[in-house]
């Protein structure tokens, strides 16, 4: 079959669509579209690359240059709100057109994109007959930013909760829903009848979840298909010198920011080293993706090692806690390893991401962005020292330990080959 890759145009959407995209290739004829920005990502996959003209490049780097109010705004739903309006939805007719675009030359049988590429509205809406089978890839947590299946928070009465959801319906989800049927206005379709922050996961001949049901909150959509972790590109990273050095009889414990909100280590990477610096039993690792060493904010305490970026494959086997800002891939890969998290992060999706964390079991949510030296000191020593925690990260990797990711996608692809044989 021919499988038109797509994804949004920010890394860590396309990163899973080239691990998937690459995977198919072995058995399919696979073409990868995004935009060229991101073309080196493509070309080192060794895929087949179509770029984005570069005029209606989705980018995301493109739209932050050209909204700077957007990183004004405080992390929550009025920053959400802005994103996705302006961003997620507005980019619709333009995905739309690249899609058909390039059908006209590439006869694609199947399209699959990331979970935030919703320029395959239009034709999930139209007629069946009129379009490719569409898979969707998530890379969040499922139906993130939907509101759907959180469970209550025993910590916070029924009446608070019911207001909250009260707000986040009127304050995000509504005006979200009128985004999209405005940037759907231009197309014969009907209005979405289900919510936008839901639709992929319900109106996607198939959606698949690289993860385990397991991290998830209970959800009711039926083509949902958790595959597991999917695999991390080769690293070229070599490990540090300091690596070998380390003393393994001690608490490793892994802080880092991701590789997008890395722009202010006072939010987490300086609080971490300040609050840890004097636990004698602990080693602090910092990863400041791809940042200069010298732009974390503290001193490095003498139980710190730092490097802008470390093989996470290589070093998950040896770390003993991880300390994110609830980056969705990063937190995968540490519950595949059976490692505990402490997550502070309400940007992009991290408050969700890290809202799943405490209500897994396997770590405590700070529900922050800027996190205290005290605070983090305490939600650690919690967390390495109360062993549920762990022993639940550890039942979540027995889930991925049981998923082949590769086996279970190209089963998954196969059906629509069955399919269309059958017709």
């Amino acid at each position: 079959m021919k499988i038109l890759a797509v994804s949004l145009g920010v890394p860590g959407h396309l990163t899973p669509i080239l691990a998937a995209a690459t995977m198919l290739s072995s058995h399919h004829d696979v073409c990868v579209l995004a935009c060229g920005e991101l073309g080196a990502m493509v070309h080192a996959s060794g895929l087949a690359f179509i770029p984005e003209p570069a005029e209606s490049s989705t980018f995301v780097g493109r739209f932050i240059n050209s909204q700077p109010y957007f990183l004004q705004l405080e992390p929550g739903i009025e920053q959400l709100r802005f994103g996705l309006r302006n961003y997620i939805a507005a980019n619709i007719p333009v995905q739309a057109a690249n899609i058909a675009r390039v059908l006209e030359t590439f006869s694609a049988d199947v399209i699959l994109a990331d979970s935030f590429f919703f320029g395959t509205l239009p034709m999930l809406l139209g007629p069946r007959d009129k379009r490719p089978a569409i898979a969707h890839l998530g890379i969040s947590v499922l139906n993130v930013h939907s509101g759907e299946g959180i469970p209550p928070l025993s910590e916070i009465s029924a009446a608070q909760q019911t207001a909250d959801r009260i707000c986040y319906q009127r304050d995000l989800l509504d005006p979200v829903q009128m985004a999209f049927n405005q940037a759907l206005a231009e197309y014969d379709v009907e209005a979405l009848d289900v919510p936008a922050m839901q639709s992929l996961s319900i109106l996607s001949d198939l959606y698949i979840h690289p993860g385990v049901g397991s991290f998830e909150y209970p959800h009711t959509s039926s083509n949902v298909h958790f595959i597991g972790r999917l695999p991390m590109a080769a690293a070229e990273v070599p490990l540090p010198d300091w690596w070998n050095d380390l003393d393994h009889t001690k608490h490793i414990v892994l802080v880092t920011q991701g590789t997008i909100a890395n722009r202010d280590f006072n939010q987490l990477i300086g609080p971490t080293l300040m609050g840890l610096a004097n636990e004698s039993d602990v080693i602090v690792l910092v990863t400041t993706g791809g940042q200069p060493l010298d732009s974390i904010p503290v001193a490095l305490p003498a139980n710190a090692r730092a490097a802008e970026f470390l093989p996470f494959e290589a070093i998950f086997p040896y770390i003993d806690l991880l300390v994110t800002n609830g980056g969705y891939g990063t937190v995968n890969l540490a519950l595949a390893h059976g490692i505990p998290i402490v997550a502070a992060g309400l940007s992009e999706d991290k408050g969700e991401v890290s809202a799943h964390v405490q209500w897994a079991g396997v770590g405590i949510d700070m529900r922050t962005t800027f996190a205290r030296a005290e605070d983090i000191r305490r939600d650690v020593r919690a967390v390495l020292d109360t062993p549920d925690y762990r022993t639940r990260a550890q039942e979540i990797a027995k889930d991925f330990a049981a998923r082949d990711a590769k086996a279970s996608l190209l089963d998954l692809i196969a059906q629509f080959d069955l399919k269309q044989n059958m017709l």
